[in-house]
């Protein structure tokens, strides 16, 4: 029987209310799985207890899915495991390993560090720990690998991204390897509203072409796409096997090629059982139009969430977003009057931005009379552009010294920047003061009442009551 073969995923608990199914242990499982691999992705977020549920299981190997705000809790579980079972081989990947992968694998508890996507590079690495042989010349072949070795750090070569042949040949995710019973009574979808009851995440392409200064494109620039025919597959087998009665596609950009993602659409349009649909995120405001937004609503899409960021043309410039803001407001303008349950995101406080560009900002997400926004600081992400330039200038506030306030906190905005425009206490006071007049509007209000479940009302009103109670002196 061959050593090595349990392989255990962890997800460190984030504060940010979003609890759906992580898509990247998830497509691992189902690899491991096929090369003979025991594996169970240890999902925190549903589970507060779920490290102890991993330490029985006693695997031979733990992935760690680490996010920024997750870096910390995954080093003190990995310091756990340790301490349980010296010999188990702990491997960090996600977005803060991909960006400062020697910082991390520099760690006491850390053995290795895969950057970037993992498809070749974690099942390889599985194997050869799994083998007598773990030398440095054994692990030479498997690309995007940090390691240390006789007090000094060792990377491999890097690794090219999945093309599009390679993203259809991946097997489905691997659900199956998880809690999914947890995830059905706890899903958070990436805001309060929700039609189905069973929801389960897929995505359809890969990376993003657009140069946004805040964002840390771990999935590269290139667009990579999955065919309709394994999109279609993949919900087929959602809604059969799973029963999953709403799909949301966590795209980052699914409509930059119009004829695929047209494809997709009138092929959900014919699905049956017909199943709610949700973009998330992925849908650009300027890029949508009558003939895109009429197909979506033939398949069965009920929300979108349009990437806006900014309503000030002086800021969407500093933070390289080149939107047409003009076609944003119709577009949105549009959906509402075609029935979707419409949300974006405002994210306050760019280096540069003055408080009269923030309040224009605010103004014209104010005026698209949105079913939802999140109002946001912005949070510099290691390895993003907007991160380096708040370190040469010397912006980042106290609070960015603790990985943990690296989130968008919608409940209460954690400020990690100081500019001579926009102190901090002036970025709380901004967002304090849109929150509560987005949200306590009564036509909203009214509209939330009769849309909404009752867990996901108080679950809304909690979050406002903290607005309230914090911006009381705005």
């Amino acid at each position: 029987m061959n050593k090595r073969n349990k392989v255990a995923f962890y997800l460190p608990y984030i504060p940010d209310g979003n609890t759906t199914p992580h898509l990247g242990p998830l497509y691992l499982s189902a690899l491991l799985a096929a090369d003979g691999f025991d594996t169970f992705v240890f999902d925190e977020r549903i589970d507060r207890r779920v490290l102890d549920a991993l330490i029985d299981f006693r695997p031979d190997i733990v992935g760690v899915s680490a996010a920024t705000p997750a870096y910390k809790r995954g080093l003190s579980a990995a310091a756990r495991i340790k301490a349980t079972s010296p010999d188990t081989y702990v491997v960090f990947g996600g977005a803060h390993p991909s960006a400062l992968p020697e910082d991390v694998v520099a760690g006491k508890n850390v053995d290795f560090v895969i950057t970037g996507e993992a498809e070749h590079s974690f099942p390889e690495l599985c194997e050869r720990l799994r083998g007598p042989d773990v030398s440095a010349s054994a692990l030479s072949g498997v690309k995007n690998l940090f390691y240390k070795k006789s007090g000094a750090i060792v990377r491999t070569d890097p690794g090219a991204f999945l093309d599009d042949a390679e993203l259809d040949a991946l097997p489905f995710p691997a659900f199956d390897r998880m809690d999914i019973k947890k995830y059905f009574a706890d899903s958070q979808t990436h805001g309060l509203f929700r039609k189905g009851s069973r929801v389960l995440p897929i995505m359809s392409s890969r990376g993003c072409p657009h140069e946004c200064a805040f964002c840390c494109r771990m999935m590269g620039r290139r667009m990579r796409y999955r065919s309709a025919d394994s999109v279609m597959a993949e919900i087929e087998m959602l809604t059969g096997k799973y029963g999953a009665d709403e799909i949301y596609f966590e795209d980052d950009n699914f409509t930059a090629n119009r004829p695929r993602a047209l494809d997709i659409l009138e092929r959900l349009a014919a699905f049956r059982p017909k199943v709610h649909v949700k973009f998330a995120n992925g849908i650009r405001a300027d890029f949508v139009d009558a003939e895109i937004l009429s197909a979506m609503k033939r398949a069965g899409v009920y929300s979108a969430s349009f990437g806006i960021e900014s309503g000030s043309p002086a800021t969407l410039v500093k933070m390289k977003k080149n939107l047409d803001l003009d076609k944003a407001r119709k577009n949105v303008e549009l959906a509402k009057s075609m029935g979707f349950y419409v949300g974006s995101n405002c994210i306050i406080g760019y280096p540069g931005e003055t408080p009269a560009d923030a309040r224009e900002s605010l103004d014209f997400f104010l005026g698209l009379n949105l079913d939802s926004m999140a109002i946001v600081n912005l949070v510099p992400f290691p390895g993003t552009e907007a991160r380096r330039l708040c370190e040469e200038k010397g912006y980042l506030s106290p609070a960015a010294a603790d990985w943990d306030n690296y989130y968008f906190a919608i409940d209460r905005p954690i400020p990690l920047i100081n500019t001579p425009e926009l102190p901090a206490d002036e970025i709380e006071k901004l967002i304090h003061r849109a929150y509560k007049k987005m949200y306590l509007r009564p036509s909203w209000l009214l509209k939330s009442a009769l849309r909404l479940r009752p867990s996901e009302i108080l679950r809304g009103a909690s979050v406002m009551m903290r607005h309230i109670l914090s911006g009381k002196n705005s």
